[in-house]
């Protein structure tokens, strides 16, 4: 998976999840990922056939192999993507569900199981117009997110998620 580098030289060492005030990006690299910039060489791999647009994001096979359960595995059966649901979700709430002194941690306790049931509950129902749907969402996500606007989050995909997943408190009223 191809990505613009974000990070000081050297900083491969360290969690593999970032915090939202990781001190191993660097400043530009800051703005690049809060713009998704950094995600846009991804575009080489799905032309390759590697990724699609839209599908769960690829995880760091550590985390696979040592959090992941049966239905979290389920995940994996499908082409990964730039966006989904669950990055959606992931965009939403990370900078509050993440703890910069424990961001690998936080992420498997707080984010990990929610992000998935999310995703597995929109791979039941996914067609080609909905991934133009999620696509369009982020792209008002990212917008939002840099004019200081909320980001849009799943709701339908939350709802759904709870056949995996109790994910209610993350409902918001609309």
């Amino acid at each position: 998976m191809y990505k613009l580098r974000t990070m000081h030289n050297g900083s491969q060492s360290g969690p593999s999840i970032t915090g939202p005030d990781d001190r191993r990006i660097f400043t530009f690299g800051r703005w690049l990922r809060t713009s998704k910039i950094d995600e846009l060489p991804q575009l080489w791999n799905v032309l390759r056939g590697d990724m699609s647009f839209v599908g769960p994001r690829p995880e760091d096979p550590g985390i696979v192999a040592d959090h992941y359960n049966d239905w979290m595995k389920e995940t994996l059966r499908v082409r990964p993507g730039i966006t989904s649901p669950g990055t959606l979700f992931g965009y939403a709430f990370a900078d509050q569900l993440l703890d910069d002194d424990d961001p690998e941690g936080s992420y498997v306790q707080r984010l990990l199981a929610p992000k998935l049931a999310i995703e597995r509950a929109y791979l039941e129902h996914r067609s080609m117009l909905s991934d133009i749907g999620v696509i369009w969402r982020t792209v008002l996500s990212v917008v939002g997110h840099i004019t200081g606007r909320p980001a849009w989050y799943p709701g339908r995909e939350i709802r759904a998620a709870s056949r995996w997943h109790d994910c209610s408190r993350f409902m918001r009223e609309r």
